[in-house]
């Protein structure tokens, strides 16, 4: 799944109040990394409900916000959302809070 059909997903709804999940756990953080093709993917993390101290849940806006700021520093080379990949989670879905 790329960044754009992460937002495709989320359809019409307010982004801010969109939340990605996974296999039914909240997404709570994220990092870009570059996999073994030296390509840079997002990587969600999702959340563990049993354990304490967790940030609050991530909106799809927080990711679009993220990958902003990284292209205005020069850290994404790429020039679109559909050339990055989202990987560390399977079964996206998006919730409504």
């Amino acid at each position: 799944m790329t960044l754009q059909e992460l937002i495709n997903l989320a359809q019409e709804r307010d982004l801010s109040k969109s939340y990605p999940k996974a296999d039914g756990l909240y997404i709570w953080d994220y990092k870009l990394q570059y996999n073994q093709d030296f390509n840079l993917d997002l990587v969600l993390i999702p959340s563990d409900s049993s354990k304490s101290g967790f940030k609050d849940k991530v909106s799809v806006d927080e990711l679009i916000t993220y990958i902003k700021s990284e292209w205005a520093d020069g850290t994404v080379p790429y020039e679109s959302f559909d050339q990055i990949n989202i990987t560390g989670v399977e079964g996206i879905t998006i919730a409504k809070v």
